[in-house]
């Protein structure tokens, strides 16, 4: 069952008196369970199509589909409540907060679901040690490097369960050992609890791991886009 699916999707932009074309009529279908990569070279959009596939933003003509639901006649609250509820998302940029440790990061996403405080904690600090970060619970982002900071992005995506998690360039800041076990657990999680994953990537480890590959390049699918 389809669980995504974009139909002539496009997405544009005005820079002054430019206007950009990111994406040029995208048509995917990503099924329940699917472990698939968006890969292409810089500036094909790859970024802008998980940005609206996540209903973080919204394609300038076309129709998004989330588990049937048409995204653009969905109500604001609605599409947060699908966001929270549904979707863990690794920003390339991580958008920790600043001023909360690295378990209080993680817990944010359950606490805003209204999880009780003890099993928000317990549920972060397991998620943290998955991504061997049990030492570093109580460092903000400003005491932890790059490649830390990426692994606290990581288990905060993935502490709510949710259905479908959107990955922008996720292993982007990890050494070749912690990429590997990072891609192993999200590959477990894939198989074990049938979570969706979509990554946007250039890194030939997650490549390699995943069940599809769809090649977008000039904002337009070139292969992939149907799953064979």
């Amino acid at each position: 069952m389809a669980l995504i699916e974009t139909k002539d999707i496009k997405k544009d932009y005005l820079l002054g008196e430019t206007v950009v074309h990111a994406l040029r009529g995208v048509n995917l279908t990503i099924d329940r369970g699917e472990f698939v990569a968006i890969w292409g070279p810089s500036g094909s959009g790859k970024t802008t199509l998980l940005n609206l596939i996540g209903a973080i933003d919204e394609p300038s003509s076309g129709q998004l589909l989330i588990e049937d639901q048409e995204v653009a006649l969905l109500s604001d609250n609605r599409r947060t409540e699908l966001r929270n509820g549904s979707i863990g998302f690794i920003f390339q940029g991580f958008n920790l907060i600043p001023v909360l440790s690295a378990v209080e990061n993680v817990m944010l996403p359950l606490q805003i679901k209204g999880t009780s405080f003890p099993e928000a904690r317990d549920r972060a600090l397991s998620r943290l040690d998955e991504v061997g970060l049990s030492d570093f619970v109580r460092n903000r982002p400003d005491k932890m490097s790059g490649g830390q900071q990426q692994r606290v992005a990581i288990a905060r995506a993935l502490v709510t369960n949710p259905s479908l998690v959107i990955a922008d360039e996720p292993t982007a800041n990890l050494d070749s050992d912690t990429s590997r076990s990072i891609i192993g657990l999200m590959r477990s999680l894939n198989e074990k609890e049938k979570t969706t994953f979509i990554f946007s990537t250039h890194d030939q480890r997650v490549l390699d791991r995943v069940e599809r590959l769809v090649r977008l390049e000039d904002g337009m699918i070139l292969d992939g886009g149907d799953k064979k």
